[in-house]
């Protein structure tokens, strides 16, 4: 059940974090949801943080692009912001939906925004660490379209697949 998969996920870390380092457990960074369109990706995750009693900050990956040079990135920063500080008030879960149109491969155009936008995300993912309570959940439904430097482990660690019902 992939509900319960992402609350495990999520829930266990957040309430039992001394057992998670005591037993050597890793606290995942990120979690990649995919799966194809209008298969519950984005209600699932607001299912299970009401669950869990976690703070839900939700970003859309193509409303951040901004109109001047630096405003995405700058955008992109203050939502991390936010989400650190609401995971000192609790656990909680920032997520950017459709992160494949905010992060697509580098290389596969020319475009010096997009590659700006997607080297901060992978800074801010790889200065999350576990400070606060705080996870990051992206979604996609084009997995091939993503940078391929954010499935590598520390960004989002884990990827859970979502299949039509």
């Amino acid at each position: 059940d992939v509900a319960k998969a992402l609350k495990e996920i999520i829930h266990l870390p957040f309430c039992f974090p001394k057992t998670f380092k005591k037993l050597g457990l890793s606290v995942p960074n990120g979690v990649l949801l995919i799966g194809p369109p209008g298969v519950g990706k984005t209600l699932m995750v607001k299912a299970v943080a009401k669950e869990v009693g976690a703070y839900l900050f939700c970003i859309s990956g193509p409303a951040f692009y901004g109109s001047r040079p630096g405003e995405s990135e700058e955008n992109l920063r203050r939502a991390f912001e936010k989400g650190r500080e609401m995971s000192y008030e609790g656990p909680t879960i920032l997520f950017i939906d459709e992160v494949d149109s905010l992060c697509p491969k580098r290389g596969s155009s020319n475009n010096a925004p997009e590659n700006r936008i997607v080297a901060q995300l992978l800074t801010l993912l790889d200065g999350t660490g576990n400070k606060g309570k705080m996870v990051v959940i992206a979604s996609t439904n084009r997995p091939d379209a993503l940078d391929p430097a954010l499935r590598r482990p520390g960004r989002f660690d884990r990827e859970v697949i979502i299949g039509t019902p």
